[in-house]
C-alpha cells in the first residue's frame, strides 16, 4: 500500500523518502480535483487535476511558453516569433495569432498546446526539490485541455531524469529481482505506452533480475532502469522476496549415517589434542 504523502510542504527527492512522481501518482489516486502548485528558484509551476487525472499545465517560466516550445520543436520559424509577438494582448493569445496569420491551422496549434502543456508535466519530473500545495476547487475552464493517462506521464516523465542517483533510489536495490503485479499487463496495454515499454512490462511477467531485463530488452540500460523506476512508482512490478521455493526437510531416518567404530589408537590420539591424559 502507498504510503500517504501530505497535500502540502517540501518536496526534496534526496532526504524525503518520495519523488515527483509519487507525489503526482498520490493526488491523482485520491480522485480529488485542483490544483498542484510548485515553486522553486527557477519557477512556479501548476499542474490542474481533475477527478485524479492531469488536464492542464501553468508555469511563470519564459522557456515554457508557446512561442519557445513551438521554436524549439521546429514547428515556427525564428521570424515568426519575433514578428508576430507584438500583437499578443491581454485578450488575444499567441496561438491565435499564429492562426490568424496562416503560421499554424486551428489542429495544429490544439496540437501545440497539448505539446507544451505536457512539456511543463515532463519538467516538473527533473526538478530535485520544491515547495508545494495541493488545493481542492474547481478547475478553470479551459478550451484545450490533456487526455495523457496517469502511467504514460510517468513513463515519459522519469525518461526526463538523468540522474542515476535518483533512477537507483527509485528501483531500491541494484540486485533486486523485479516481477509484474497482478492486472499490470492490463493496465499497461490502456496506457498508451511505446511497443518496447510494453515489452518489457511483458518481459516481468517472469521474476527477472534487473541485469536480466537489462539484457533481454532492445532499450538501453540506463532506459530500462528508468523505466523500471516508474513500473515501480506505478505499483506494476514489486521486489520477489523469495525466488526459489525451500526444499522440503528431509526424514530423520534419511539423514542418519551408521557410526563407524573407532579404534583405540584413533582415541588415545584424539584425547591426546584435546589434553585429555
Amino acid at each position: 500500500m502507498r504510503t500517504p504523502i501530505p497535500l502540502r510542504g517540501k518536496f526534496d527527492c534526496w532526504n524525503q523518502g518520495f519523488d515527483f512522481c509519487d507525489l503526482l501518482l498520490s493526488i491523482c489516486a485520491s480522485g480529488q480535483t485542483g490544483d498542484l502548485r510548485f515553486r522553486s528558484p527557477e519557477a512556479e509551476k501548476t499542474v490542474v487535476i481533475q477527478s485524479g487525472r492531469v488536464v492542464f499545465a501553468r508555469s511563470s517560466s519564459a522557456d515554457d511558453r508557446l512561442g519557445p516550445y513551438l521554436l524549439r520543436t521546429g514547428k515556427v520559424r525564428f521570424d515568426h516569433l519575433m514578428d508576430l509577438t507584438k500583437f499578443v494582448t491581454p485578450t488575444k493569445r499567441f496561438g491565435t495569432v499564429l492562426v490568424e496569420n496562416h503560421v499554424l491551422s486551428p489542429k495544429d496549434l490544439v496540437q501545440g498546446v497539448i505539446g507544451q502543456v505536457r512539456s511543463i508535466v515532463l519538467t516538473l519530473f527533473t526538478w530535485p526539490e520544491a515547495e508545494y500545495a495541493f488545493e481542492a476547487k474547481d478547475p478553470e475552464k479551459e478550451t484545450i485541455t490533456l487526455r495523457i493517462p496517469a502511467p504514460k506521464l510517468v513513463a515519459d516523465g522519469v525518461r526526463q531524469v538523468t540522474s542515476w542517483r535518483r533512477v537507483t533510489g527509485g528501483i531500491g536495490s541494484l540486485d533486486a529481482v523485479y516481477q509484474t503485479n497482478d492486472g499490470a499487463e492490463e493496465t499497461a496495454s490502456t496506457a498508451d505506452l511505446e511497443p518496447a515499454t510494453l515489452e518489457l512490462v511483458s518481459d516481468l511477467r517472469g521474476p527477472k533480475t534487473i541485469a536480466e531485463a537489462c539484457a533481454g530488452s532492445e532499450l538501453s540500460a540506463f532506459e530500462v532502469c528508468q523505466l523500471l523506476w516508474a513500473f515501480r512508482s506505478l505499483d506494476w512490478i514489486a521486489p520477489v522476496t523469495e525466488l526459489v521455493p525451500s526444499l522440503p526437510v528431509l526424514e530423520a531416518e534419511a539423514l542418519s549415517v551408521e557410526e563407524e567404530p573407532v579404534e583405540d589408537s584413533d582415541t588415545e590420539g584424539l584425547g591426546s589434542v584435546l589434553g585429555k591424559g
